[in-house]
């Protein structure tokens, strides 16, 4: 920011990741619609560019704003365990790849052609505070005045929190050797007592993919530790000898139990969205199609809303079923393989699809329930409620 830059904003979201540039393009969106209800908002965000650094894949349900950042897509998936094989498809609602440097060209663009929302990289936010009716912000480059202030910046992930932590390489080889028409969701490997251990698969040719090694566990592992199951990985399940790491990927996602109910920091009223605002779905990892329902749900909410309390980020039955699973995750890992191969044979996949992007209906959860072991749940179902 510098001093030609307005310094009062209706709206200033703090992060230019993918769920603030969601935000701000659906209330770009908005305002060319109808009235601008948002007529000067702001995105802050510290990277002086964007660069290609995650891969972002989910079930397309139905057209989005970001359609044209993706680079690829699959209608069959399958699931690995102790030896066993299930292979599901669904022509309807393809699983499709959403390459990150393509969504920030976009989004950029999109702002960039906005009249309302502007994008403001090499800022970054510090602290917010009430200030009357409004909220000051502090900045790297100077203060801000906002009417509301949308917060998606990461925060510390509570120490004891389950974590999904991975670690990938895109690589090329001098062989055919993936099957580009299915992706490996899960090739459970071995675990432990407190830790759950799978390979993720992404064929994007038989020459390309990338492969991922995630683990379910409250400790992080070593990049050293991450290479080398990578390593073992490709030797045992694909023969390979040789390739080419194209692009490195790792990442760490909270699977809390008992997330937000409603996108609204506790301190200080700000609205928040995001990583640790409560988009990902705690017991997948899944985020873009959360957060792009979310961006769109709280952009109709900042143009239309008098004095209503701010929309809840999950809806009740989604978050309790999350709750339990990560409780049964927490403390039957050895169980979970099983757990996950059940739910891919005994679904059908678009119900599953359903429950896996929170659009489950009330049918869809029954089904859920009779596929996965009755005693174990029941069990970690009465944990989580009593145990806080």
């Amino acid at each position: 920011m510098n001093a030609a830059v307005p310094r009062q904003f209706d709206v200033a979201i703090l992060g230019g990741g993918m769920s603030g540039l969601a935000l701000a393009c659906h209330l770009d969106e908005r305002n060319a619609q109808g009235d601008k209800c948002v007529r000067k908002g702001v995105v802050l965000e510290p990277r002086t560019d964007y660069q290609r650094d995650k891969t972002w894949c989910y079930w397309q349900q139905q057209p989005g704003l970001f359609d044209q950042a993706i680079t690829h897509s699959w209608s069959s998936w399958e699931v690995r365990s102790a030896g066993r094989r299930w292979v599901s498809t669904c022509a309807q609602i393809p699983y499709v790849r959403v390459d990150s440097g393509r969504y920030y060209e976009l989004a950029a663009a999109k702002l960039a052609q906005s009249n309302t929302l502007a994008l403001n990289l090499n800022v970054g936010a510090q602290t917010i505070a009430r200030d009357g009716g409004s909220f000051k912000v502090e900045t790297t480059q100077g203060e801000l005045l906002a009417h509301r202030v949308v917060d998606t910046r990461p925060c510390a992930i509570p120490e004891g929190t389950l974590l999904q932590h991975f670690y990938g390489w895109e690589i090329e080889t001098e062989k055919d050797v993936f099957d580009p028409s299915t992706v490996t969701l899960m090739d459970f490997g071995a675990g432990s007592a407190d830790d759950i251990h799978f390979y993720y698969v992404l064929p994007f040719s038989p020459r390309s993919a990338l492969v991922e090694t995630t683990h379910f566990s409250k400790k992080t592992g070593s990049v050293d530790q991450y290479e080398t199951e990578l390593r073992r990985y490709l030797q045992h399940r694909y023969g390979l000898a040789r390739w080419q790491v194209k692009h490195t990927e790792q990442g760490v996602l909270p699977m809390a139990k008992r997330g937000q109910k409603r996108a609204q920091r506790a301190d200080c009223d700000a609205l928040t969205l995001g990583l640790h605002g409560g988009t990902v779905k705690p017991s997948t990892g899944y985020c873009f199609p959360h957060a792009q329902d979310q961006a769109a749900e709280l952009a109709l909410w900042l143009t239309t809303a008098k004095g209503t309390t701010p929309p809840q980020l999950r809806g009740v039955a989604a978050r309790w079923f999350d709750g339990v699973f990560v409780t049964f995750l927490e403390n039957q890992a050895p169980a979970a393989p099983d757990a996950f191969l059940r739910l891919f044979q005994r679904v059908s996949p678009d119900a599953l699809v359903r429950f896996l992007s929170d659009r489950s209906t009330p049918l869809d959860y029954l089904r859920i329930i009779a596929a996965l072991p009755k005693l174990p749940m029941l069990k970690e179902a009465l944990r989580y409620v009593f145990q806080r």
